[in-house]
């Protein structure tokens, strides 16, 4: 992942979020296993109350500097917050509480943020991980719920970060919430 403010830091190879403005501050699953090292699943609600789906807008795999976006869904409405695990086994917050409004497809990143998503080398399998609440969500990168598009890297592994989401979801009320997975592979 790398992303840029006026200049690139190399942080790891898959997606790359370029951040044309300065910063402020679909495939549905209820379980997918990881590819490589990570041995945590995220774990699906058993019993939601409804459905959600992120997919990307360019149909994988996607070569070395496609532009992509995603669409997200759900089919009430609520907070989506959603994560990129790249095949390096980095974690970046992409967004979190972003509200979704039912039966709509809402566009990741947010029009108008000035933030652009391009394939970047190396090849591999990038996962997108989103969560979507019927409440504001307390993250892992603000603790009052707030709304949040800017990409932010997590420290946190990808084993570390599963943990801690699944550890998260399973204090929520049942039927309060969903998940979905996507899997993006990157060729050069």
């Amino acid at each position: 992942m790398t992303m840029q403010r006026g200049f690139v830091n190399a942080i790891g190879g898959g997606l790359v979020v370029l951040m044309l403005a300065a910063l402020p501050g679909g495939c549905r699953s209820n379980q997918q296993v990881l590819m490589g090292a990570p041995s945590v699943s995220v774990v699906g609600n058993t019993d939601p109350a409804f459905a959600v789906g992120v997919a990307p807008t360019v149909a994988p795999p996607l070569r070395v500097g496609t532009v992509l976006s995603f669409q997200l869904s759900s089919s009430e409405s609520g907070f989506a917050c959603l994560y990129l695990i790249n095949a390096s086994g980095e974690v970046t917050r992409l967004a979190e509480n972003l509200p979704l409004a039912a039966g709509a497809q809402t566009p990741y990143p947010v029009p108008g943020d000035g933030i652009q998503i391009r394939a970047s080398a190396p090849a591999g399998v990038d996962r997108l991980v989103l969560l979507v609440t019927r409440q504001p969500f307390v993250g892992f990168t603000n603790t009052q719920g707030a709304v949040a598009t800017s990409p932010l890297m997590l420290a946190s592994t990808a084993e570390a970060f599963l943990v801690s989401l699944n550890r998260a979801t399973g204090a929520l009320p049942p039927r309060s919430w969903a998940v979905a997975e996507s899997r993006v592979e990157v060729v050069e």
